[in-house]
């Protein structure tokens, strides 16, 4: 995709701006009258999560069209090892001025990056700026990082296996979904499953499982984080003799139960993906990002999107999504530079440049209310408004969690209530 780079002209007066801030905030010491301010410059070294082919293209054009003195140089990082490689990099003094990550390594970075303060940048600016799961940037103190695009879990469809049950128009709510599973799921004589409404249930060969999981508990209401800031999946005391978390892990694990209506789904069947990109699958729940990675998969495959299943009734649609946001090392070698090369990353002209590049939702809302003429593109944007995240304090940690909790279930270990409990127990144990 040609890039658009004629507004990053603006970098030169945003270099001018970040200086002012980082004066503002405290970064430069305040010394004699007769101290000289030191000056932007030099090469800023950014490590981050998007792909790397995509970003040098990125960078590249960044580096040619902006006279602000600087020059940045782009890493990629698996999401998977980041965070070590940050600490090592810090033990061995080779981290790097800027990290561009996503939501998840947020809660295990948080204190390794400079916070903006209030006075600096206004909170209530901040919410009026970015939609409000970006609101997980925000904290006490300040801002701990500048949200540039989000990745919401969307739901993907076959549009023939829809078509060969007379459904004009796919289902929007889990009642609808439930519905629907007489009409698409198949089975064979030996009464196994060879065709799938959605694939729900079980602990393993889900894709994104945590993620789906956080949706069901989000979509209750639960924020998966208290008010102490402890992770919990714990509803608060109520009446109800079904708490809405204990309904939403109920309705997940019916999908592999072969004596619930809603089964449609067992371990021994391959990945979610697989399934769908088969064309066994009626609908899959994925993220926007895998637009690309589905359409090169299987050319053939006639699919469309819609926004994630809600609950009937709800009074705003809720998903689940990745937030990507930049930020400072507080111990960057080059700080001075990193900060204004940071708020030009998060300026409205380079996330458009951004969310065009990677075709995901930018962050912030006036960017939202673009036309698009994509159909797949002006989905995810419209499920964009409704993604929220939560500050989860060990990817790897939580889906093991997840999935104990979920298996505990599936075997009769425990309970619902039971497996929750014991689910809610470990989450927090790991902050």
């Amino acid at each position: 995709m040609k890039l658009n780079f004629q507004t990053i002209i603006l970098v030169v007066f945003l270099g001018a701006f970040g200086i002012a801030v980082i004066a503002f905030s405290g970064i430069l010491s305040s010394g004699s009258s007769s101290t000289t301010t030191p000056k932007i410059g030099g090469q800023v070294t950014v490590w981050g999560v998007l792909p790397d082919d995509q970003m040098q293209l990125y960078m590249s054009n960044f580096n040619i069209n902006t006279s602000a003195g600087y020059t940045l140089e782009y890493s990629e990082h698996s999401p998977e090892t980041f965070y070590q490689d940050v600490i090592t990099g810090l033990a061995e003094g080779t981290q790097p001025d800027m990290v561009i990550i996503s939501s998840e390594l947020l809660s295990q970075l948080k204190s390794k990056l400079y916070i903006t303060n209030y006075q600096v940048y206004n909170e209530r600016t901040f919410r009026d700026t970015h939609i409000d799961g970006a609101q997980l940037f925000l904290d006490k103190d300040g801002i701990s990082a500048f949200p540039l695009l989000v990745d919401p879990l969307v739901t993907y469809y076959n549009k023939d296996i829809l078509a060969g049950q007379n459904y004009v128009t796919p289902p929007t709510t889990w009642t609808g979904l439930q519905n629907s599973i007489r009409f698409f799921t198949k089975r064979d004589g030996k009464n196994s499953i060879f065709q799938t409404t959605l694939a729900l249930g079980t602990d393993q060969n889900i894709d994104h499982l945590s993620d789906i999981i956080s949706a069901l508990f989000l979509q209750t209401g639960n924020p998966i984080i208290s008010n102490q800031n402890k992770a919990s999946i714990s509803d608060a005391p109520t009446a109800s003799d079904a708490p809405p978390t204990v309904q939403a892990l109920s309705f997940y694990t019916s999908f592999a139960n072969p004596t619930s209506s809603n089964y449609s789904w067992n371990s021994g069947l391959p990945s979610s993906l697989q399934m769908f990109l088969a064309g066994k699958s009626a609908f899959y729940i994925g993220r926007s990002s895998e637009l690309f990675t589905i359409q090169q998969q299987n050319p053939n495959l006639n699919f469309d999107v819609i926004e994630l299943f809600q609950t009937e009734g709800s009074i705003r649609p809720v998903t689940f999504g990745s937030f990507i946001a930049v930020g400072v090392l507080k111990s960057a070698p080059n700080i001075i530079t990193a900060y204004p090369a940071a708020t030009a990353f998060a300026s409205k002209e380079n996330i458009d440049v951004l969310s065009k590049t990677f075709s995901l939702p930018p962050a912030r809302r006036d960017l939202l209310f673009v036309s698009q003429t994509n159909p797949y593109i002006s989905i995810f944007f419209k499920a964009a408004l409704s993604a929220f995240a939560w500050p989860n304090p060990d990817t790897a940690s939580t889906d093991k969690v997840f999935r104990d909790m979920i298996q505990s279930v599936n075997s009769g270990a425990a309970d619902v209530q039971t497996a929750i409990s014991n689910a809610n127990r470990d989450l927090q144990s790991k902050i």
